[in-house]
């Protein structure tokens, strides 16, 4: 028998409140493109579609949630 377990992905800003509460925080500031820098970006949050797409899209992130 497999159970089926849920991840949740949870993209938040250290500069706009405290980190969520999380089982596992990986800390890629250094390693992927703040979408905040596009100027189109800027204004929204990871609750905008246009954001988690960037975030989605960006070269290294589906290899890096398939293997976490």
């Amino acid at each position: 028998m497999s159970t089926v377990e849920t991840v949740e992905i949870v993209s938040f800003g250290y500069l706009h409140d405290e980190p969520p509460t999380a089982h596992l925080t990986i800390d890629l500031r250094h390693h992927f493109r703040d979408p905040h820098v596009s100027p189109e970006l800027r204004y929204m949050t990871a609750a905008d579609e246009p954001v988690r797409a960037a975030v989605l899209n960006t070269p290294g992130i589906p290899e890096l949630v398939a293997a976490t």
